[in-house]
């Protein structure tokens, strides 16, 4: 295994870098431009949406893998009991920061968002399961290993313990690389001005 490809588990020093990678890698996502469809606001915005997310969930012992030397490669895992950061951990992490900079608008977007995706999730993922939250590779990297060794290291400790995994995808030509990896659409929803969401379920092998 290269450098690139090593994953260890993101700790509290890795914060920054690990919304950097994310922010980055969502710039693009149909999801985060239902929230912010300026794309000035938006590549300003997310790196806090992010590391207010990553600070949240470690501190929530939340599985959070990273790959590359810096990161370039980010997977957050959840579950079986908790299937992403609580209310009062986003809020002890400045989640009430990044609303008011996002505004009125992205607020109402936001939230509107993540009421719709936990609703889908919750209908459609209804045993014990992991759930990959957030999964971005640095753009200028990507198609070189390290998304699939990610996922693929999710997918073995999910197998592991016998849980099916799930995660929620905006782009169509991702439901063809999640489909690659054993996934299949279980469900889908719309977010936003007519965005659509697939929720896509991995069996445990």
């Amino acid at each position: 295994m290269t450098t690139m490809h090593r994953i260890r588990a993101a700790t509290t020093e890795d914060v920054d870098e690990v919304a950097r990678v994310l922010a980055a890698a969502f710039q693009a996502d149909p999801g985060t431009i239902v929230y912010l469809p300026d794309d000035d606001e938006r590549a300003a915005i997310l790196p806090s949406f992010f590391r207010t997310f990553v600070a949240a969930a470690l501190s929530e012992d939340a599985g959070i893998d990273v790959a590359g030397e810096p990161i370039s490669g980010v997977a957050s895992w959840f579950g079986p009991e908790r299937h992403g950061p609580s209310p009062d951990a986003m809020g002890a992490h400045g989640f009430g920061a990044v609303l008011e900079q996002s505004g009125p608008g992205g607020t109402a977007r936001l939230l509107g968002m993540l009421q719709e995706i936990e609703a889908n999730h919750e209908r459609l993922a209804t045993g014990p399961h992991m759930r990959l939250e957030f999964f971005g590779v640095t753009p200028e990297v990507q198609g070189g290993g390290i998304g699939t060794a990610l996922i693929e290291d999710g997918h073995r400790r999910a197998d592991e313990s016998g849980l099916p995994c799930y995660l929620e995808t905006f782009s169509e030509p991702n439901v063809g690389y999640y489909e690659r990896r054993g996934y299949r659409t279980v469900g889908e929803f719309t977010i936003g001005d007519g965005v659509r969401g697939y929720g896509m379920l991995r069996p445990a092998s």
